[in-house]
């Protein structure tokens, strides 16, 4: 397992050369900052960032969590398609009034993602699209990006033939790039506030999150049901805050948070 130590003008220019040097792509390093950049005072004392990349090892032993979430979630679609044939012949059966007993938050869960008005002349104009284009060709990749803001931040979109590679393993590598262009955006922002950055290719966010309600709906309903409470695997900040917002108002549990990065993890509990 490799660790080296890079230097440069900034925390994101040292990765950058980190990244050359060891000929890796971000998802496949932990990134350390030992020193962040100094401008000094009138010139004096200024100080160059460091940062320490560690090589990622290998696991022996593939994860086929993502592929059996997917086909369970097949397979509960299959059941659903059933069911909806079997309420239709039998009308006003149970399983008619088992559904129109579920939490409101369900059916409306339902409701299509809107799509944003992204632009290519938005995007020219921000810095952080641009310096995400410029990072996108130092990966190799043949991508352009478009861009939204708002009120909540900025949201920028890459479009490319890369086929999932900008994703990586539950949008490892998209995470990546977003905290790296998260930086570079809030880098002189201390008096301006905190700027939020959103990346997303091929709809990743938009299925994402979608399977996190559904998911986080079904195990609810067990917990509601069982009165045990559910612990669900680790997530990110951004995947937990979809668990507490899908679940925030289902009628009979409650969810908390538990354990330290990256193995910190939402707990789903009944309702006392």
């Amino acid at each position: 397992m490799r660790s080296m130590e890079f230097s440069g003008r900034t925390v994101d220019e040292a990765i950058f050369h980190g990244l050359n040097e060891m000929g890796v792509t971000i998802d496949q390093v932990d990134i350390i900052t030992v020193q962040s950049e100094s401008k000094g005072i009138f010139g004096f004392g200024a100080r160059n960032a460091i940062v320490r990349l560690v090589e990622r090892e290998t696991p022996v032993v593939p994860d086929f969590s993502a592929i059996n979430e997917e086909r369970r979630e097949q397979r509960e679609e299959r059941r659903e398609r059933r069911d909806r044939k079997d309420d239709r012949r039998e009308g006003r059966g149970k399983r008619s009034d088992r559904r129109r007993e579920q939490p409101r938050e369900e059916k409306e869960a339902a409701a299509p993602v809107e799509e944003l008005p992204y632009s290519k002349e938005l995007a020219e104009q921000l810095d952080s699209a641009r310096f995400l284009q410029e990072l996108l060709g130092k990966m190799g990749v043949n991508g352009t990006v478009s861009a939204f803001e708002n009120e909540e931040g900025i949201k920028l979109k890459i479009d490319s033939d890369t086929d999932g590679l900008l994703i990586g393993r539950r949008g490892e590598t998209l995470d990546a790039l977003q905290y790296i262009v998260s930086l570079y955006e809030n880098k002189d922002r201390k008096e301006n506030g905190y700027r939020r950055i959103s990346i997303d290719t091929e709809g990743y966010r938009a299925r994402r999150e979608d399977t996190l309600k559904r998911l986080a709906r079904r195990n609810a309903l067990k917990v509601a049901k069982s009165g045990r409470s559910f612990a669900m695997e680790p997530m990110n900040p951004y995947e937990r805050r979809v668990i507490h917002s899908a679940l925030q108002s289902f009628r009979g549990v409650t969810t908390h948070s538990e354990g330290e990065e990256p193995n910190r993890r939402v707990i789903i509990t009944p309702e006392d």
